[in-house]
């Protein structure tokens, strides 16, 4: 039994988005088999009595470097860059949680900031992936194509061995990959159905389509709401098809991170006039324990997304709840779960951009009892098939100790971490001003030269 440190950069509650959800069943996973203790930022709570809590995020370095050090092994999707740099001293195993291609979603996340910030952000991401990647013995992701970026990023940075290759061809014992799950208990509806109490104007014999999760910039809702458009003009007095955006802004989000996309989206809605008679949108983040409800009360489930490099390498994580509660999906082409989608028969796939295509797309299924039928029983096949206890199997055998890993690579660490430095400091002068760069400067300096701190 090892001891395992998971580290969330956002806190732990009960609204959590992708990162803070994957953090915590990864947790939950692992102390089937382990002694786990989780990081997060305040505030944090968690009902798992299996799991030790510590209020520590990135902004509190003693508290998150003790917690580092007492562990066996660390799981964490980023770390501070200087504490990033201190585990091979420590000798405490790091299993980097790559699961988000940050080197492309940069590239839209930041499409709202002026280019030279843009640039700034797009190489601290790049190297603070560099360093993940050196400091790492194992590297988990969520799919195949992401495998496929890592490795070449580690290829490029000469972070592949000869000596892990002439062990491991494959090189599975280095990287491999671990998607999102799905609980393994079925979702269980609310004693009063959530959305039509919201939104009243949703008639019991009305249809939804249901948009399961945020608004972010490499998203495309307003194509889904001019598709709903399209349907409403086409079907006339019958019973209508609305559609429910089932979160809005983003739980944990600095307003420094804030994304435009829901103004954007907001202001679509308006001009389109579709508000409140067939498009709905709750301002608010629905409770992750209380989505099984919003999603057992839909119809369909629906993902939208642009054309660009992000779309290639996501892995749209609430689209698992539509599988999850047996939610037949229309979704854009493009990503991994695009292609499970054509793969297994759950729904169908669209190219993206276009909402005319999207509507007869929706309408084929919602039309047809049989398709729809055919669609809810291949999601109730593959369901069990996906549980986070069968994908983070081999994520516990690593953690243990009963599965060879990697070395990390000091050189390529050391180096991607000092070259992080400057720009983070611009960053934080541009935001904050001279004196907090000036102060992270100071602190920094103190840990480099500050043995074991």
């Amino acid at each position: 039994m090892a001891r395992v440190l998971v580290v969330s950069a956002e806190p732990i509650g009960p609204q959590v988005a992708g990162p803070a959800i994957r953090a915590l069943e990864l947790a939950r996973v692992l102390a089937d088999s382990h002694e786990v203790t989780i990081a997060a930022p305040a505030p944090s709570q968690t009902d798992d009595s299996r799991i030790a809590l510590i209020p520590a995020g990135f902004a509190d370095y003693e508290a998150l470097a003790a917690a580092v050090q007492g562990a066996d092994v660390v799981v964490a999707q980023s770390l501070p860059p200087r504490l990033l740099s201190k585990l091979p001293a420590l000798g405490t195993t790091l299993i980097a949680d790559l699961y988000n291609p940050t080197v492309f979603e940069v590239l839209e996340a930041s499409r709202d900031k002026a280019t030279t910030a843009r640039r700034r952000q797009q190489r601290t991401v790049t190297l603070a992936s560099i360093a993940n990647l050196a400091a790492a013995s194992h590297v988990i992701c969520a799919s195949e194509q992401q495998r496929d970026l890592w490795l070449g990023m580690m290829a490029a940075e000469g972070l592949i061995s000869i000596e892990d290759y002439a062990r491991d061809p494959t090189l599975r014992s280095v990287i491999d990959t671990v998607p999102f799950g799905l609980p393994s208990e079925p979702p269980v509806a609310a004693q009063t159905p959530p959305i039509r109490s919201m939104f009243p104007a949703i008639a019991p014999e009305d249809r939804i389509v249901l948009w399961g999760g945020g608004v972010w910039n490499w998203l495309d809702p307003e194509t889904a709401i001019d598709a709903i458009g399209v349907i409403d003009a086409q079907r006339g007095d019958q019973a209508r098809t609305h559609l429910v955006m089932m979160g809005l802004g983003r739980p944990a989000s600095e307003e420094l991170d804030a994304m435009r996309a829901g103004q954007r989206m907001l202001g679509h809605l308006t001009r389109s006039g579709l508000e409140g008679k067939v498009v709905h949108v709750n301002r608010g983040w629905v409770d992750y324990a209380e989505r099984g409800s919003w999603l057992l009360e839909a119809d369909l489930g629906i993902s939208t997304h642009h054309d660009h490099l992000e779309s290639r390498l996501a892995f749209r994580t609430r689209m698992l709840d539509y599988i999850w509660a047996g939610l037949p999906i229309v979704a854009t082409t493009g990503d991994t779960l695009a292609a499970l989608i054509e793969r297994e028969g759950l729904g169908l796939t669209v190219p993206p951009g276009n909402p005319l295509v999207l509507a007869n797309a929706i309408s084929a299924l919602l039309d047809d009892p049989s398709r729809l039928a055919a669609a809810e029983f291949a999601l109730t096949q593959l369901a069990p098939r996906m549980t986070w206890q069968h994908a983070a199997a081999s994520l516990s055998e690593i953690c243990g100790g009963e599965s060879p890993t990697g070395s990390p690579d000091r050189g390529v660490l050391r180096r991607a971490t000092l070259a992080q430095y400057p720009p983070l400091l611009v960053e934080t002068h541009s935001t904050d001003g001279l004196r907090a760069a000036s102060s992270r400067a100071w602190r920094n300096l103190l840990r480099t030269l500050t043995p074991g701190s």
